[in-house]
C-alpha cells in the first residue's frame, strides 16, 4: 500500500473521531453534571458523601461545626458566664483531585445495527453510571498507595485512612454487639445525632 493510501485512512480516521467528538461522542460540561448525578444516584456510599465540583486542582473549604454541648441550665435575667459560653470550631479542608480516565469506543456498525438504535447512548450511559460508581466506592473504602494495583494505589481509601477509633471484630460475623462496640467507639460528640447516622455493610 501506497503512502498515499496510508495518509489517505490516517485522514479518514481523523474526520470520523472529529465527527464522533463534535457529534456528542465527548461530553459537554452539562452533560458531565448530568452523568455525575446519575453516577451518585446509582451508588449507595456517594449519596452519604458531599459532592463538590471542582473549579481546580486543589481547593480549600471552611468548616463550620457546634461539636459540643450547646445549652447550660439557665436563670431568669442572667446571662450565660462567660466560661460556659460556645465557640464553633472552624477549620479547613482541602479537596486534591485525583485523575481518572475511562473509555469506551463504538464503531458506526455498532451504533446503526443495534436493536435499540437510538436508545443505545442513553442505555450506555447509565450502564456507565452503574460501573464507575461501583468503582468509585471501591476505591473510597480499599484505596492504598501502597496497593500493588494501579487503581487502588491512586489514594488512601476509607479503611486506610482510619488509624484511630477502630474496633476490631476479629474475624467475628457481623452481630449487634459488634455494631454496638462500634458505637462506644465514637468520639461522644459523633453519638449526639443517632438519628443521621447509619452503618454501610457489603451485600
Amino acid at each position: 500500500m501506497s503512502r498515499i493510501d496510508n495518509r489517505a485512512l490516517l485522514e479518514k480516521a481523523d474526520l470520523a473521531l472529529a465527527d464522533l467528538t463534535a457529534g456528542g461522542g465527548i461530553l459537554q460540561p452539562a452533560q458531565a453534571q448530568k452523568f455525575m448525578r446519575l453516577l451518585i444516584k446509582q451508588s449507595v456510599l456517594l449519596q452519604q458523601c458531599t459532592v463538590v465540583p471542582m473549579a481546580a486542582p486543589k481547593q480549600q473549604f471552611s468548616k463550620l461545626k457546634f461539636g459540643s454541648r450547646i445549652l447550660r441550665p439557665g436563670q431568669e435575667a442572667t446571662a450565660v458566664p462567660a466560661a460556659q459560653r460556645v465557640k464553633p470550631d472552624l477549620s479547613q479542608v482541602e479537596l486534591d483531585a485525583k485523575l481518572f480516565k475511562g473509555e469506551v469506543r463504538l464503531s458506526d456498525e455498532v451504533l446503526e445495527d443495534s436493536i435499540e438504535r437510538g436508545e443505545l447512548r442513553q442505555t450506555l450511559m447509565e450502564m456507565l453510571a452503574d460501573a464507575i460508581s461501583r468503582d468509585m466506592e471501591e476505591i473510597l473504602v480499599n484505596g492504598d498507595t501502597a496497593s500493588a494495583d494501579p487503581f487502588l494505589a491512586t489514594l488512601d481509601g476509607v479503611l486506610k485512612q482510619a488509624t484511630s477509633n477502630v474496633v476490631d471484630a476479629a474475624g467475628a460475623p457481623i452481630s449487634k454487639d459488634v455494631l454496638g462496640d462500634l458505637l462506644k467507639s465514637l468520639p461522644s460528640e459523633h453519638l449526639r445525632d443517632k438519628s443521621s447516622m447509619g452503618f454501610l455493610l457489603p451485600a
